[in-house]
């Protein structure tokens, strides 16, 4: 089970794509946890117990967990003194602005990071590259040196951005890489959108082949998890991929829990508190439009918050760009099927573990 856990509700950046953060003055939510440790823990081991899981993956999550290292120094020490009947793994979800500051302790016992990048930072208004992309790339060295744990870079690709680019400019600095489409509810001018899209998987597609036929395996997740789905996991899914509505336990500082980190100040997504216990809601993707589609074995339902908080339009959007990039894996798969007999490796690249660690698709 997955369990993110809101360190704080406060952000040092405000990125113009977030859907994550909240008035929370207004909602009444507080922006650091109010309860008890104690109570956290023993919620954790319910579920734990209850779903006879074996691993309980801890996700630092916010707002922007490094803003608050006391609170998650004291995280790791509970689960770390305390008996527990299962594997804990600690990861940390940032924008990495502040991750250089984190104590070394904390460091030494995460598995994992996710950093997102705001693009929109990184080049100044004379397409200079900016201290924030420096202080990234500082960041990562830095950790890396402590403890050298995989490093997953998150790219949301909005209209101000350039998916190519961006990668093109980050690639070297993460073990995998992995963007996201813009995840608000309506777009101004979807076209314009979807064109660029087009253009820019076709030239990152074309970028990575290159690479696989010469024996270098980038791992973009988009990608690999595609290939997984066609090549090695071709059954027809029931539940979400992205483990919406199984899998994934958002815990708001108020001790509130979530089935999504996207509009929790409303009920659309509440499953429960850490105190009552949670309840997972019929989401499956058989109560959905993508019940009958053709791709459902690749992209999982792509996103369950997105069935319930947006209009057929913008799913339809969403689908329309995720179905350009299927095809343009699946009118290659021969070919990579050959490299895969080239360099055996390959398959066991393409099921990688750490591809689940997030969505399955853009």
């Amino acid at each position: 089970m997955e369990y993110y856990i809101y360190v704080t509700n406060d952000c040092n950046l405000n990125c113009s794509y977030c859907s994550v953060l909240f008035d929370v003055i207004k909602a009444g939510v507080p922006i650091e946890p109010k309860y008890t440790l104690s109570d956290l823990k023993k919620f954790i081991d319910r579920v734990q117990s209850k779903l006879n899981d074996s691993i309980a993956d801890i996700y630092f999550f916010g707002g922007e967990p490094t803003i608050n290292y006391p609170y998650i120094t004291k995280i790791i020490k509970l689960f770390k003194e305390k008996k527990n009947n299962y594997q804990t793994n600690f990861i940390m979800h940032t924008n990495g602005l502040k991750f250089s500051e984190a104590p070394k302790n904390i460091v030494l016992n995460l598995d994992l990071a996710l950093i997102s990048i705001n693009y929109e930072e990184i080049f100044d208004s004379k397409n200079n590259l900016t201290p924030y992309f420096y202080s990234i790339v500082k960041t990562i060295n830095m950790i890396k040196k402590i403890k050298n744990f995989p490093m997953i870079g998150r790219f949301t690709i909005s209209p101000n951005t350039s998916l190519f680019t961006e990668l093109y400019l980050m690639l070297n600095l993460f073990d995998y890489i992995y963007w996201q489409l813009d995840n608000t509810e309506k777009l101004t001018d979807f076209d314009s959108y979807k064109e660029k899209y087009f253009n820019e998987i076709d030239l990152l597609f074309d970028y990575w082949l290159n690479f696989l036929e010469k024996g270098v395996f980038l791992k973009l997740v988009p990608f690999i998890s595609t290939l997984n789905h066609i090549l090695y996991e071709t059954g027809i899914p029931k539940k979400f991929y992205c483990g919406y509505g199984t899998s994934m336990i958002y815990i708001q500082t108020n001790g509130k829990c979530y089935a999504c980190c996207d509009n929790v100040n409303t009920n659309s997504h509440y499953i429960g508190d850490i105190w009552s216990g949670i309840e997972f809601k019929n989401n499956e993707i058989k109560d959905t439009i993508c019940v009958n589609c053709n791709y459902l074995s690749l992209c999982g339902g792509r996103c369950g918050r997105m069935h319930k908080d947006f209009s057929k339009e913008r799913i339809d959007q969403f689908c329309l760009l995720n179905k350009y990039m299927f095809d343009k894996i699946l009118s290659n798969i021969n070919k990579i099927k050959n490299l895969i007999k080239i360099y055996p490796d390959y398959e066991e690249k393409i099921k990688d573990k750490f591809i689940a660690y997030t969505e399955y698709t853009s």
